[in-house]
């Protein structure tokens, strides 16, 4: 299943506020979750793109080209 932006930012947001009671093992991925979405928000993608399809296609957030607007 492929997550919005803004979803992986819910999620982030979830996960932080409930590692109280699901574990410090959230941490890590809360993390990638948010790094991900401000990263791909910074490079000029919406709120509403799909996370995974640029995983998947750049392997790394690092390596999703930023959007260039004419």
């Amino acid at each position: 299943m492929s997550v919005t932006i803004l979803e992986a930012l819910e999620n982030a947001n979830y996960n932080l506020n409930n590692v109280n009671v699901l574990g410090m093992a959230l941490l890590p991925l809360a993390k990638e979750q948010l790094n991900n979405a401000v990263v791909l928000l910074e490079k000029g993608y919406g709120l509403y793109d799909k996370v995974e399809p640029l995983l998947e296609k750049y392997g790394d957030v690092e390596n999703v080209p930023e959007i260039k607007y004419k």
